[in-house]
């Protein structure tokens, strides 16, 4: 069977979500998740990488070690990767951004799925609205 890029990505991003799961950081983690994509679209993905970097946080340095991990890039981890970006040229920035946002958009389903409630309205049935 020819595994496909899709598949893999959103494999290794299960992976990553679900060790977060009941983890003393999982509601700001998945905060984090859920923010990611809209943040990558609205700064660009050397800023969001670098505010991640920046904050150094727990969760935000996880958060970054999994995007790495999900693309399964070259860096040794989430920092490396942060510097892989600003150095890029111009194709390969658009190549990180487009599998970037594929990769964070898998991490935020994820998140929903595994970790749960929407951090905006917990408690909420994310189906019906009920409580």
């Amino acid at each position: 069977m020819i595994a496909i890029r899709t598949h893999a990505v959103a494999a290794a991003a299960y992976q990553c979500v679900s060790a977060h799961k009941d983890s003393p950081r999982e509601r700001e983690y998945r905060a984090l998740a859920y923010t990611l994509p809209s943040m990558i679209l609205q700064n660009g993905l050397a800023q969001a990488t670098g505010f991640l970097l920046a904050k150094g946080k727990d969760e935000h340095r996880a958060l970054l070690d999994d995007l790495n991990a999900v693309l399964r890039s070259s860096a040794a981890n989430g920092e490396q990767f942060h510097e892989m970006v600003i150095e890029a040229d111009l194709a390969q920035t658009m190549r990180f951004t487009r599998q970037s946002l594929e990769a964070s958009g898998w991490i935020k389903r994820y998140a929903q799925g595994v970790l749960g409630d929407d951090p905006k309205h917990p408690g909420q049935d994310r189906v019906s609205g009920d409580t």
